[in-house]
């Protein structure tokens, strides 16, 4: 019974569809008696006043003999004859003044006016009209109808019927249709609740499954009664339910494989974040945005910024006080290549600065997907250090050669000297003796001279005019001066200049000479018709806005007889040659003009492998510089 009533109530879908359903048919029935009861009113009006009008007409047919003989005797049993008629109320004739002629109610007011404006319209009328009226407490319809004799009006005659049995007859149509709707409202109620059982049952099957879905219990399944649409229903639920079941299935092997692997990743995050912790280098990476992302504690050592305060700042704005970090960082987000081994001076948040190594490269996802770039800090301090120290041994090393070197070349003059010095008090007076001495003498002394001065020039502080050169035009004045070599040699000259190269701030007669102890060592390792290579441009491929840490190169290139491994280390110590003539001064003082200049020098060679002298060279100068040996 409770489960009755509750499926009745407005609640659940059975009520929702039975007072639905009642509801419409309440609306319509009653729609239905609207329309029908007044249709049915109309028509029994209309009878009624159709019936008066016909009696009024008779009336007014059977007094017009009368009225023109004036019998009025005959007038009043006319008049008495109609008011016997059924329903009639009263029959009345009036003259062509109004005046009563016959009145089947009241005979003594024959001869006067019925006032009233009932009866005066019916008196002036022309055509038959139909007025409610009233006699005493009865209601009724007054009809009247103009007596006409030859198109000349000669009275009126009137009947009232009543409509008491009219009102009657509408009260019985009006409870019939009243007994039509309550039973059309029960058997459709009826209706109403079987169908809605019908549905409402598979349905709250339904939502019980869905329930029971909704907790986690996916094996429901509901009986298909029927092939209809909730049979379709039923068949579409078990189908899903099926389907959920073997889907949680997968779902929870899925949801066991993702927590094994996300304990995999967790596990290797906190391998990767140990070894960013380990590392000694400093570690940095900016999104696409180049606002920092991670900052490993190496670097928050070498920066001075904790990574809780630097974490999405902008590299430029955290790197401020060593603007170029900030923009070798957007460069490499903008170009997509890395770059390495950058040497910069690092100015830490308290001002100090430090020698650093600087590389970034792409940072990508598995996919490809970029994801922003990384910046690696090393700090190169005690390297600096070790390669002061490294230097100063070499210097040790290289004053032996030298003093070795200076000897060899000294002895061989102060030989001579010492053979004629002998000699020359014994054989003075001998004239073929004088003039070998007075040529060999001056010319051993000259070259003692030459090799004095060289030592002088390699030793001694530069003295520099810096000035705007271009490579390209100083390289063309050195092939000027070997122009005759070349051609007679037939070597072949190959010029690779970039175009975009910039005048450089450097001494213009330094790098000449430098320039020309280079050429002169690649054309006299070449033998005739070989190969001749000059390229300049920037170093490392850099092709950004000249900044005081941007470079240029130039090389060197011969395909002569090389330089054997084991010497490359060598070459540029002085009085080290290869050459039987040579005095081994020229590749020393090109290294130093090099130096003097803040660039590097190196080459690249074998034996019968050619020759490669690769200078780098600041675009602006480096003016103010500390040598080492200055120091020591």
């Amino acid at each position: 019974m409770s489960h009755w009533r509750a499926g009745l109530g407005l609640g659940s879908l059975q009520g929702k569809f039975l007072w639905g359903t009642v509801l419409v048919v309440v609306l319509v029935m009653t729609a239905v008696l609207l329309v029908v009861e007044h249709r049915q009113r109309v028509a029994i009006i209309e009878e009624v006043q159709r019936r008066g009008e016909v009696l009024g007409r008779n009336l007014a047919a059977l007094s017009t003999g009368p009225m023109l003989l004036y019998n009025f005797t005959a007038l009043e049993q006319i008049v008495a004859r109609v008011a016997a008629e059924a329903d009639v109320v009263y029959a009345i004739v009036l003259d062509s003044d109004g005046n009563v002629a016959a009145h089947s109610e009241a005979p003594d007011r024959v001869g006067s006016a019925l006032e009233g404006a009932v009866h005066e319209r019916a008196a002036g009328t022309g055509t038959p009209i139909v007025q409610e009226a009233t006699a005493g407490n009865e209601a009724l319809y007054d009809v009247s109808v103009p007596i006409v004799v030859n198109a000349e009006k000669w009275g009126t005659a009137r009947v009232g019927v009543s409509r008491r049995r009219m009102e009657a007859e509408i009260r019985k149509t009006r409870l019939e249709l009243g007994m039509l709707t309550a039973i059309t409202l029960l058997l459709s109620g009826i209706a109403a609740l079987l169908v809605a059982r019908r549905i409402a049952s598979p349905v709250r099957q339904l939502a019980e499954g869905v329930s029971a879905i909704s907790r986690g219990e996916f094996n429901q399944r509901i009986d298909r009664q029927a092939a209809d649409e909730i049979g379709q229903l039923a068949a579409a639920f078990n189908h899903m339910a099926a389907q959920l079941l073997q889907q949680r299935s997968a779902l929870e092997a899925a949801h066991t494989e993702l927590s094994r692997r996300f304990e995999e990743l967790s596990d290797l995050k906190s391998y990767t974040d140990n070894i960013l912790r380990s590392l000694t280098s400093g570690i940095v990476t900016i999104d696409l945005e180049g606002r920092v992302v991670t900052l490993n504690p190496a670097a928050e050592l070498l920066t001075g910024f904790f990574a809780g305060e630097a974490v999405g700042r902008y590299c430029t704005e955290l790197f401020s006080q060593t603007a170029e970090i900030g923009e070798l960082l957007m460069e490499t987000l903008a170009k997509r290549s890395p770059m390495a081994g950058v040497a910069i001076t690092f100015k830490r948040r308290n001002g100090t600065g430090i020698p650093v190594e600087f590389s970034t490269a792409p940072l990508r996802a598995g996919e490809g997907k970029d994801l922003g770039v990384v910046g690696m800090f090393r700090d190169v301090s005690v390297v600096r250090d070790l390669e002061s120290q490294l230097r100063r041994s070499d210097r040790l090393a290289a004053v032996g050669t030298f003093a070795a070197g200076l000897a060899h070349e000294i002895k061989n003059p102060l030989t001579s000297l010492l053979t004629f010095s002998r000699h020359l008090q014994r054989r003075f007076d001998d004239e073929v003796f004088r003039e070998k001495f007075q040529r060999v003498v001056p010319r051993e002394l000259e070259r003692i001279n030459g090799i004095v001065d060289r030592l002088l020039e390699l030793t001694r502080p530069a003295r520099l005019d810096f000035k705007l050169v271009g490579i390209p035009a100083l390289l063309e004045r050195v092939l000027d001066l070997y122009a005759n070599e070349v051609e007679s040699k037939q070597i072949r000259v190959v010029r690779d200049v970039a175009r975009d190269l910039p005048r450089i701030e450097a001494d213009p007669d330094a790098l000449y000479r430098a320039f020309v102890n280079l050429v002169g060592n690649a054309l006299d390792a070449m033998s005739t018709g070989g190969r001749l290579t000059l390229r300049a441009g920037w170093a490392n491929g850099d092709r950004s806005a000249a900044r005081r840490a941007r470079h240029v190169a130039i090389e060197v290139q011969d395909d002569g007889v090389g330089i054997p491994e084991a010497d490359t280390d060598r070459v540029f110590n002085p009085f080290f040659t290869t050459k039987d003539t040579g005095t081994g001064l020229g590749l020393a003082l090109t290294h130093k003009i090099i130096d003097d200049h803040g660039g590097t020098i190196d080459v690249a060679s074998g034996a019968g492998r050619g020759a490669t002298f690769r200078i780098t060279l600041p675009v602006v100068a480096v003016r103010t510089r500390h040598r080492d040996d200055d120091a020591s």
